[in-house]
């Protein structure tokens, strides 16, 4: 690319200035597409958008928590964008957003859906760098009438593809139990219905609204009802095979009291479940990581509060975001290296189904071509 449609990169090697830009906030460079067409056609290429998304996931720069919050200003009960170093708030999510539950943060992009135990509100993956969105076609899935059912849907990006999955699991449970699964594309924008379900795998039940994806990997955990066991149900969206996985023994059966999280952890996929010893009046989190189709125990982590600490999230790979309560509730980070405690100050609110959610986020250009 010659530089010579810019006169203030002239002299400036193109590498060069694809190395400087690629550093910037999206903010700098979206004012930067201004600046003359040199820059307006290189920091709206696909090539320059991938690399200013891997180096801000490599480096975790211009990184983000997304929480939902109670604050002291309208609107009360807000998902807000946190400085992932200060934990101060950089963005209230506006409309087309308001009311909406985050189901999934990757890759810069986020997938949110008002109501997501029915099918027919919209899902929306969104850019809040950008402020820009895309809105999926409608399901692909037919219910029958009076259909009784619960969906949980899981996010993330398929780097192997380098396309974005939205996966829906539909959980029927009227007359009979048995799943359904359907896969949403961003590069073809359509959904696509798995017909070849193993036998086994269909009559799975939803055990509660918690899913994971890695690697084009999405992961949830479901209910053998025959065995009144769990296990780890597993669909790949490349080869569209099913997988089940065995839960840990200490897992099963699985207390009222305790709380189970799945998520991605350097690569794999990971449990975490917290437990309460009454006896010792001491609260701690079991952490398993998923190697070799099996769960191997990683390490406990015993938090320094008497308080009873909930698994929320893992970023940066190495800091578990927790809930805990103190008189209200509240978002702490837990160094797992360093065994550190950071108090957030962040004020956690519930969603829609009374439970806690928080997500990472980083910036991207992803959809500005569009």
């Amino acid at each position: 690319m010659s530089n010579s449609g810019c006169n203030g990169s002239r002299y400036i090697p193109e590498e060069i200035l694809i190395n400087v830009l690629s550093r910037l906030p999206v903010k700098s460079l979206i004012r930067f597409i201004c600046v003359c067409k040199l820059w307006s056609c290189l920091i709206r290429s696909s090539r320059f958008i991938g690399m200013h998304l891997n180096r801000n996931v490599t480096n975790h720069a211009h990184a983000f928590i997304i929480a939902l919050h109670e604050s002291r200003h309208e609107p009360k009960i807000c998902y807000t964008l946190f400085s992932n170093e200060t934990f101060e708030p950089c963005l209230k999510i506006k409309h087309p957003l308001t009311e909406m539950d985050i189901l999934g943060s990757s890759y810069g992009l986020v997938c949110l859906s008002h109501e997501l135990g029915n099918l027919d509100p919209a899902i929306y993956l969104c850019n809040l760098s950008i402020q820009k969105h895309v809105v999926l076609p409608p399901t692909s899935i037919l219910c029958l009438p009076y259909s009784k059912y619960a969906t949980i849907v899981a996010f993330g990006f398929h780097p192997g593809l380098n396309d974005y999955k939205v996966v829906r699991l539909l959980s029927f449970f009227r007359w009979s139990s048995y799943i359904e699964v359907e896969v949403y594309s961003l590069s073809t924008n359509s959904w696509k219905r798995i017909d070849a379900i193993p036998a086994s795998i269909k009559t799975l039940v939803l055990h509660f609204n918690q899913c994971a994806f890695s690697n084009g990997v999405a992961y949830w955990i479901m209910l053998k009802e025959k065995e009144a066991t769990h296990c780890l149900l597993s669909f790949d969206t490349d080869s569209e095979v099913f997988e089940e996985f065995r839960l840990p023994d200490a897992v099963e059966p699985m207390p009222y009291y305790c709380k189970v999280l799945i998520s991605e952890y350097k690569g794999s996929i990971c449990l975490l479940q917290s437990n309460l010893d009454f006896r010792a009046s001491n609260h701690y989190i079991d952490m398993w990581v998923l190697q070799e189709k099996s769960f191997e125990k990683l390490l406990t982590v015993n938090l320094p509060r008497k308080w009873r600490f909930n698994p929320l999230a893992i970023r940066m790979s190495n800091e578990l975001l927790v809930e805990y309560p103190c008189g209200s509730h509240y978002l702490c980070s837990y160094n797992l290296e360093t065994k550190l405690v950071t108090e957030t100050g962040i004020k956690l609110a519930v969603d829609c189904y009374d439970d806690y959610h928080v997500h990472t986020y980083v910036e991207s250009l992803v959809l500005l071509r569009e």
